[in-house]
């Protein structure tokens, strides 16, 4: 799933034109922020269990955990070129396919769908709306 992510990003990066000397920042930027919704999620799921009290690192920290997550990505998608092979492979089902979605499309759909999750988790971490005893 974070590779299709990555590679509608990817494309949406390169219609821009704001990517072209790194190609691959375009489709980790919002690679990471899905992947920090989904972190969040599984965070207010294992609190809301009651298996760990989660606190967050200091406000100042955030800037450089947020930076390397990115560089992580980066690093990720980089090595031995895989988002080379990354972008092939989703280009190649959308030319058989005959069709492929619009990059907004995806994004957005995923977007919506994370933050949904994350919501019903928050609302299950507080036992609130149909979580309440």
């Amino acid at each position: 799933m974070y590779n299709y992510l990555f590679y509608k990003s990817y494309q949406l990066g390169r219609a821009s034109g704001n990517y072209d000397d790194m190609p691959v920042l375009g489709g980790v930027v919002f690679v990471c922020l899905c992947f920090m919704l989904n972190v969040f999620t599984l965070l207010f799921l294992i609190e809301g269990a009651g298996i760990q009290k989660i606190t967050l690192p200091d406000e100042r920290f955030r800037f450089i955990i947020a930076l390397g997550l990115v560089g992580l990505f980066v690093a990720f998608y980089q090595y031995g070129n895989r988002y080379e092979r990354v972008i092939s492979y989703y280009e190649a089902r959308e030319r058989k396919a005959g069709i492929g979605l619009h990059p907004i499309l995806v994004i957005t759909a995923y977007y919506v769908g994370s933050f949904l999750v994350m919501l019903v988790a928050a609302l299950y971490k507080n036992k609130d709306w149909i979580f309440a005893q």
